[in-house]
C-alpha cells in the first residue's frame, strides 16, 4: 500500500509542536511561525496523563482544558496544510514531561505496574484511534506514527517485581532448561533459578547474568513492540508505524533528530531517505505546571515564547528553504530565491542588497513584516538591471520577515508566493472563525431567556442553597468522591491482575467543564453577568462576516493580489481590534466586581472565558 512518503521527494522535515505546552490562543500564531520557517510538517506528541487524568475519562477535544484538544489540532493543520507525526506514547520520554508522560493513577513504582500496563495502553491506544484514525493520511493529516514503549531512562529503572521475580526467571529456565547449565554458563552455584536476582546496575564490561538480563530486557521490548503494532492495527490505522515491524513497509524513511536549543546550524541534512526531526523549535516560558518537569522550555530555541526570533531562526530557515524551492541561493547571509514573475530575498541581519535583475524589468518591492503586514519598500530602487538597498532584519514596529519584489504587481499572485501569503491570511481566519465560536458558546450560556428556558418549574426544584451550602457541599461531596473512585479503581485493578484478565475497553470521553449561569446569582451579579454575554453577542457579526470574507479571497480560483491581501488584512486587524477593546472592557469590569465581592469567586471561570478569546485576537490575528 502507497504511503504519503512514496509520493513525496525526500528529504523530509518535520519540527516538533508540543501543543500542551502552548496556551490554546497561541496555536494558530506558532504553526504560523513554523510554516514561514519552512515547514509542512510537525511531530505531535501525546502525553497519556495529561488527556487521562482521571482513569476511564479521556480528553482530546478539549472539553476539560483547551489544551488538550488534539481533534481541533488536527484540523487546523488540515487549514494550514500540516503533514503529522503522531506520537501516542504511552512514555513521552526525553520531552520533559512530569512521569514522562504516564498518568498518574498507573503508579510506576507499583510493584505490579509493568503487568498493568499494557492493557492500561492497550485502552489509551483505543481511545486516541476512535477520535483520530479518521484524520490519517490521505483523508487527513497525519501520515505516520511512533510509538515510544520504553521509559528512555539511560541507566537501569526501578523495575517491578512482576518483571524481575516473575518474567525473569521464567526466561531463565526456558533458555538453559536446567539450573546445571546456568551454573556452567555463570560460573556460579545456585540451587534453583528463582536465586537469580536480576541486576541493579550495569557493569562497563557486562558479566554473563547481566548479557542474559539485556537480551530478556530487548525480547520483552520486542514483544511489546509487536503487540502494540497489532493494537494500532486492530484499531484501523493504516499508516506507518515506528519503529517498524519486520517487513512492513520496507522503503520506509529513517528518522534522525537535531534539536534546534544546541544548534546554531542544522548539520549537513542527509540527502537520501530520511525524515529530519527538528526538535524544541518552540522556547515555552513559563511550562505548564500540569506538563513540565522544570520552569522553562527549550531555552534558546529559534522562536521565542511571544512568538519574537532569535537569529537560528533564519538559519534554519535558510537550510530547509535551500532544499525545499527552487531557484533558492544563499549570498553570505542572504538568501534569495528567483521565480518567473519576480523574487525575494530574507536575512537575519542587516545587509547591503543588490539583486540582478532582468533587462529592462523595474520591479515594485515590498517589505512583509512577522506580522503579516505588508508595506512597499521605497528604500530599494531597481536600476541598471539591480535591485539595490538596505535589507533591514526590523523597522520601527516589528521584525521583518522578508522582502519580495513583482514584475507586475497588479497581477494576481502564483507559485511559492502565494502559498506564503495564503497561509499567513488561512491562520488569521481560523482564528476569527474560532473566536466567534467561542463568544457564541458563552453569549448564550449567559442569556438568561436560554437557561430560563431549560430550568425545571419552580415546583420540581429543590430546596435552595446558599452559594457558602453549596461550595461546601460540593468540597466535601468532591473529596468523597474522588476518595471512592480511587479505591474502586484499585479494587478493580487488582481483582483484574488476580484473575488475569483485560481491562482494556474503551475510556469514555471527559466531561466538560463547569458552566457558569447569571440564574443562580441575584441583583448587580446578575446584571454583569448578563452584560458580559450580550457584549460577547454583539462582537459575533463582524468576527464571522470578516472570517467569511478572507476565507472568500483565500479561495479565489484565480488567486489574489497583492492589493487584496493588504485590504483583508488591514480589515481583519481591525475587526480584531474592535472586537478585542470590548471584550478588555467587560474583563476590566468582571476583575473590579469579582475584587469588591459584588461577584463570587466562581466568576474567574466566566473571566477566563472571555479572555481566552481576546488573547486569541492578540496571538492569532494582531500576531503580538
Amino acid at each position: 500500500m502507497q504511503t504519503y512518503f512514496d509520493t513525496v521527494k525526500p528529504p523530509f522535515f518535520s519540527v516538533d509542536f508540543h501543543y500542551f505546552r502552548i496556551p490554546r490562543e497561541k496555536w494558530e500564531l506558532m504553526l504560523t511561525r513554523l510554516a514561514q520557517m519552512g515547514s509542512n510538517m510537525i511531530t505531535v506528541t501525546v502525553p497519556w496523563g495529561f488527556h487521562e487524568v482521571n482513569k476511564g475519562a479521556v480528553d482530546l477535544t478539549g472539553a476539560s482544558n483547551s489544551r488538550r484538544d488534539v481533534a481541533g489540532l488536527m484540523e487546523l493543520c488540515i487549514a494550514l496544510n500540516f503533514y503529522c507525526i503522531l506520537k501516542p506514547g504511552p512514555y513521552s520520554s526525553n520531552s520533559g514531561i512530569l512521569g514522562n508522560g504516564l498518568p498518574n493513577w498507573l503508579s510506576p513504582d507499583s510493584n505490579t505496574f509493568h503487568a498493568n500496563l499494557p492493557a492500561a495502553t492497550e485502552s489509551w491506544y483505543k481511545a486516541i484511534s476512535k477520535i483520530l484514525v479518521d484524520r490519517q493520511w490521505p483523508a487527513g493529516p497525519i501520515v505516520a506514527l511512533q510509538i515510544n514503549y520504553e521509559s528512555g531512562q539511560e541507566s537501569v529503572p526501578a523495575y517491578s517485581k512482576q518483571l524481575t521475580e516473575v518474567k525473569w526467571p521464567i526466561w531463565l529456565r526456558k533458555r538453559y532448561q536446567g539450573i546445571e547449565a546456568l551454573n556452567a554458563a555463570y560460573g556460579a552455584t545456585y540451587r534453583t533459578v528463582s536465586e537469580v536476582s536480576f541486576p541493579q546496575s550495569w557493569n562497563q564490561e557486562p558479566t554473563p547474568l547481566e548479557e542474559d538480563a539485556k537480551a530478556f530486557l530487548a525480547e520483552v521490548q520486542d514483544n511489546t513492540q509487536g503487540s502494540y503494532h497489532q493494537i494500532l492495527v486492530d484499531a484501523g490505522w493504516q499508516i506507518p508505524i515506528y519503529p517498524s515491524a519486520p517487513d512492513a513497509h520496507p522503503q520506509l524513511p529513517a528518522m534522525q533528530t537535531y534539536s534546534l536549543t544546541e544548534l546554531h546550524k542544522p548539520a549537513t541534512l542527509d540527502p537520501d531517505n530520511v525524515i529530519i526531526n527538528l526538535q524544541r523549535p518552540i522556547q515555552v516560558d513559563p511550562d505548564p505546571a500540569d506538563i513540565g518537569d522544570s520552569p522553562v522550555w527549550a531555552n534558546d530555541a529559534p522562536i521565542r515564547a511571544d512568538a519574537s526570533l532569535r537569529q537560528k531562526f533564519w538559519n534554519v530557515r535558510q537550510r530547509l528553504w535551500l532544499h525545499t524551492l527552487p531557484n533558492a541561493n544563499l549570498d553570505g547571509n542572504l538568501l534569495v530565491v528567483s521565480f518567473d514573475t519576480g523574487g525575494l530575498a530574507t536575512s537575519g541581519q542587516d545587509v547591503a542588497l543588490k539583486i540582478s535583475l532582468a533587462k529592462g524589468t523595474k520591479p515594485a518591492a515590498y517589505r512583509l513584516r512577522f506580522t503579516g503586514q505588508l508595506l512597499a519598500d521605497n528604500n530599494l530602487k531597481a536600476a541598471r538591471s539591480k535591485l539595490s538597498g538596505p535589507y533591514q532584519t526590523e523597522d520601527d514596529a516589528a521584525q521583518i520577515d522578508l522582502i519580495f519584489y513583482l514584475n507586475n504587481p497588479t497581477d494576481p499572485l502564483s507559485g511559492f508566493l502565494l502559498t506564503y501569503l495564503r497561509t499567513l491570511l488561512t491562520a488569521q481566519a481560523q482564528t476569527l472563525g474560532r473566536c466567534a465560536t467561542l463568544a457564541a458558546a458563552l453569549g448564550q450560556t449567559l442569556d438568561p431567556a436560554q437557561t430560563a428556558a431549560k430550568a425545571p418549574p419552580a415546583s420540581a426544584r429543590p430546596t435552595p442553597y446558599t452559594l457558602t451550602e453549596a461550595r461546601r457541599g460540593l468540597s466535601q461531596a468532591d473529596k468523597i468522591l474522588r476518595k471512592a473512585m480511587a479505591s474502586i479503581g484499585g479494587l478493580e485493578g487488582g481483582f483484574d491482575t488476580m484473575l488475569g484478565r483485560s481491562s482494556a475497553g474503551i475510556p469514555e470521553p471527559a466531561a466538560t467543564s463547569l458552566t457558569i449561569s447569571p440564574e443562580i446569582f441575584e441583583g448587580s451579579a446578575r446584571e454583569i453577568l448578563i452584560k458580559t454575554g450580550e457584549v460577547c453577542k454583539a462582537v459575533i457579526p463582524d468576527l464571522k462576516s470578516t472570517a467569511e470574507a478572507l476565507q472568500k479571497t483565500i479561495d479565489t480560483p484565480q488567486a489574489f493580489t497583492i492589493e487584496q491581501y493588504r485590504q483583508r488584512y488591514a480589515q481583519t486587524v481591525n475587526t480584531a481590534q474592535s472586537a478585542r477593546a470590548s471584550l478588555l472592557e467587560i474583563i476590566a469590569q468582571l476583575r473590579a466586581e469579582i475584587a469588591s465581592e459584588t461577584l463570587p469567586l466562581v466568576a474567574w471561570r466566566v473571566h477566563n472565558q472571555v479572555q481566552e478569546i481576546a488573547e486569541s485576537l492578540r496571538w492569532g490575528v494582531l500576531r503580538g
